[in-house]
């Protein structure tokens, strides 16, 4: 049978106790229970058969730590299998009972559960208003988590948690919503709205126009459908147009496109695009030097390989932020290569992405700032292999007389821990051989440092201005060069 974690801390016991096992319960889960370091980071499989080989319990890592190593906890004092991140104990009772603890998800989460989760908790909240005042209370609620370990099927991560709890409390206190409100991922709205883009302007990536999740609708959603349909029938009809409509309607709140990004325990709040200004980044944008380019390249061991990320520092102190832009292979467990993402932190909110800026955006944009500056986001024009290092267009030549010495000796200089040029190739040449490279780690350290000699070739003014444009085109704020981005919501 499918593990189902949703048993909080106090039904644990309680089941083990309904099973026929009080010495698992008494003696060994309530001691354990009471003195956890973290008191909701425990949850049971509510499927557990006492036929079945082990009873699987998720703890957090403190939690598993203190079960295995304190001198207080009763598991300590049997005999078990430790492991990475589990650790296995027989109990004795009536008959010797096997748990197993573990820090490991039980089920693979991905996107759309994770945002079918946000709805849901949004729901819970607004609608059926459940007063949650920690994620402690998500788990105890007897009819909220339950339902949210089916949709997750069968156990919810607890940083997703931790995440849904910030996301609802910012939803409440800052986007307030009017109650009785839907939430749309699937289907109504998020399908109309993807479909009229795409037929009426070739927008064939919703999320490069809007990267809303989930709509919020208050009222008729056919009405508004039906609203949006008129007023874009016709040839002329612009995005803008389009744009126009859904600001007066997130207005109203009416309808409120939110984007939703995974938050630590502190959600943020920002609103996109709905004042309609449209700034200029020639004439406003961040200062962004050569040092805030960042690529290292010492060679960490017993892997012999080093990162395949660069970054870029950006400090908009006029706006007192700080954003980093981590830059690495859009598919961290790519074999044979993969193309670059561009994807942005801000310092203060550092567990939330921004979102990927576009790279068709951002290929093209810096080529129109200086048409020598040319990259193109292609793995398969970089050398998979030392071997095809050697004499690859893009290898060994390339990066040895003009991709390094301009960015480690000249006076565009990056940031890095290596600036000895025959020494980064060496490290070049050895991280091909190391076990995370899989035909992709090296492959896309190359890429990067491309795209950091592409930048080198501009001018000081215009390396701010695509940096700047970097930035905005990650958060899809509309800006001069693209002024057509939709307005939303943002939780992050």
């Amino acid at each position: 049978m499918t593990v189902f974690l949703s048993l909080p801390p106090n039904e644990i016991k309680t089941t083990a106790k309904n099973k026929g096992y009080p010495i698992l319960a008494n003696e060994f889960l309530k001691p354990t229970i009471e003195n956890l370091p973290e008191k909701s980071s425990m949850i049971g499989d509510k499927n557990w058969n006492p036929s079945d080989k082990f009873w699987t319990i998720k703890v957090s890592a403190k939690n598993l730590r203190y079960i295995t190593k304190d001198k207080e906890s009763p598991f300590t004092l049997i005999s078990g299998k430790m492991g990475k991140g589990e650790a296995t104990y027989m109990v004795p009772d009536k008959k010797p009972i096997g748990i197993k603890f573990t820090t490991t998800n039980q089920s693979k989460t991905n996107t759309a559960d994770q945002e079918r989760g946000s709805a849901f908790i949004f729901g819970e909240a607004l609608n059926n208003n459940k007063k949650f005042k920690s994620w402690d209370d998500i788990v105890a609620d007897k009819d909220t988590f339950p339902k949210l370990v089916k949709l997750f099927k069968g156990d919810v991560p607890f940083d997703w948690l931790i995440s849904y709890y910030a996301q609802q409390k910012v939803l409440l206190d800052e986007v307030q919503p009017v109650r009785v409100s839907k939430f749309n991922r699937d289907g109504g709205f998020m399908d109309f709205i993807t479909k009229l883009i795409s037929k009426k302007f070739k927008i064939t990536k919703k999320d490069n126009w809007d990267p809303a999740d989930i709509w919020i609708i208050h009222g008729d959603e056919k009405s508004y459908i039906q609203k949006i349909t008129q007023s874009m029938e016709g040839p002329h009809q612009t995005i803008g147009e389009l744009n126009d409509i859904l600001r007066g309607m997130f207005r109203r709140k009416e309808v409120m496109g939110v984007s939703l990004k995974k938050t630590g325990k502190v959600a943020f709040y920002e609103e996109v695009n709905l004042s309609g200004m449209i700034p200029d980044t020639k004439n406003y944008n961040y200062a962004v030097p050569m040092t805030d380019l960042i690529a290292m390249f010492n060679i960490e061991y017993p892997d012999a390989s080093f990162t395949q990320d660069v970054k870029i520092k950006v400090d908009a102190v006029d706006d007192n932020k700080t954003f980093t832009f981590q830059i690495k292979a859009n598919s961290s467990d790519a074999k044979g290569g993969s193309n670059l993402k561009f994807e942005p932190t801000m310092k203060g909110a550092s567990s939330a992405r921004l979102g990927k800026a576009p790279v068709d955006d951002v290929c093209e944009i810096l080529k129109s700032i200086k048409s020598t500056a040319v990259f193109k986001n292609r793995y398969q024009d970089y050398p998979e292999t030392a071997n095809e290092f050697k004499t690859h267009p893009k290898g060994e030549d390339y990066f040895k007389t003009k991709v390094l010495p301009t960015l480690l000796v000249g006076k565009s200089k990056i940031t890095t821990d290596v600036s000895n040029v025959d020494t980064v190739i060496e490290n070049i040449k050895t991280s091909y051989f190391g076990a995370k490279d899989r035909g992709t780690n090296t492959r896309c350290k190359l890429m990067g440092l491309d795209f950091f000699y592409q930048i080198s070739k501009l001018s000081d003014k215009q390396r701010n201005e695509f940096v700047t444009d970097m930035v905005y085109l990650a958060q899809k704020k509309s800006f001069s060069k693209r002024p057509d981005f939709g307005p939303f919501g943002k939780i992050f």
